[in-house]
């Protein structure tokens, strides 16, 4: 199985995977080099300086990450140490708001969030942290600054009794980004659309996506993915040889898991993000809850899911793949 933004590692060993690793910015997977694709030339003008944020989550609960209202991770078992970076996600500075949501765990009888749940005591406590970087492949840690993590911690509390999920927001401050990127910040509210008319809209849009890649057709639907593509350049600091390198290894990777291989839309549910500006369709529930539902399964029962997540630009008729 594969999929997006998931790796249990700590955040000292994330930040230096964020450097070397790269992560596959471009792919809804993230997968290791192999000597079939294309080696991306590192280069230290395309992080040295530039800034980078992250946030961690520590927990034995299930949970769900929000950043301005978009899901960006999510982890459904117990027992989970896991990092995202925002960046993707983030289109300038200023304050933005990161929310998480716990669930009831996997073995709960009532299906009820407990107060221990997410403080058993002081010495066992869920984590999360909110962290600035400064990517520098030149150093030992990848990174040129050192993490206060008391500092960068977020306050968690506890209910006061069993609920069915437990939420809280905070608002964080993002400055120091060398970027502005447009996004979804001019895009249509799709909630003052119908909401039948949209998710016909969206299903179709998506049936479209699916058949492309199942015809083999990439190129047209990279085609689609390019002003996604240019952001995602820009905010993960992204040089033009490495992007058509990118671009290169994707559209392999695409021709042999894709052509023949998509699958239908049968269990979907639209998902409306980012205030009302962002919509896709995703597994509402199993054992792909909330992965994308643009799936791809091989013969030998390889998933894939390769992610849309779409906007209506100010004035368009049409959608446009915004992020994956």
């Amino acid at each position: 199985m594969e999929n997006r933004y998931y790796i249990k590692i700590s955040l000292t060993l994330l930040a230096i995977l964020l450097i070397f690793c790269n992560c596959e910015q471009k792919s809804q997977n993230r997968n290791n080099p192999n000597s079939e694709k294309m080696n991306r030339q590192e280069s230290a003008h395309s992080t040295t300086g530039k800034i980078g944020y992250i946030a961690h989550v520590n927990a034995l609960s299930p949970y769900e990450l929000y950043l301005d209202d978009i899901l960006i991770d999510f982890y459904y078992g117990n027992n989970i140490s896991n990092t995202t970076e925002l960046n993707p996600y983030l289109l300038g500075n200023g304050k933005h708001t990161l929310k998480i949501r716990f669930l009831p765990k996997e073995d709960s009888v009532d299906k009820m969030v407990s107060p221990k749940d997410i403080i058993f005591n002081e010495t066992a406590r869920w984590h999360i942290y909110f962290s600035k970087i400064v990517p520098n492949k030149d150093v030992p840690l990848g990174y040129s600054n050192e993490i206060d993590y008391a500092k960068s911690e977020l306050k968690l509390y506890a209910p006061s009794k069993k609920v069915p999920f437990w939420e809280q927001t905070w608002e964080v401050d993002v400055k120091g980004l060398p970027y502005r990127v447009k996004g979804w910040s001019e895009s249509q509210d799709l909630k003052k659309i119908d909401k039948d008319i949209l998710q016909k809209e969206v299903v179709e849009y998506f049936s479209y996506l699916k058949d492309l890649l199942n015809e083999g057709k990439i190129d047209e639907f990279l085609k689609l993915c390019k002003k996604e593509d240019e952001e995602l350049d820009i905010v993960t600091y992204t040089i033009p040889e490495d992007s058509k390198i990118d671009y290169q290894n994707n559209k392999e990777k695409m021709l042999k898991l894709c052509p023949g291989n998509m699958q239908p839309f049968d269990n979907y549910e639209m998902k409306i993000y980012g205030n009302g500006k962002l919509v896709t369709l995703v597994i509402p529930n199993g054992k792909y809850k909330n992965w994308n539902a643009l799936m791809s399964k091989t013969p030998k029962g390889r998933i894939t899911t390769w992610g849309a997540i779409l906007h209506k630009p100010k004035g368009s008729k049409t959608f446009e793949v915004i992020r994956k």
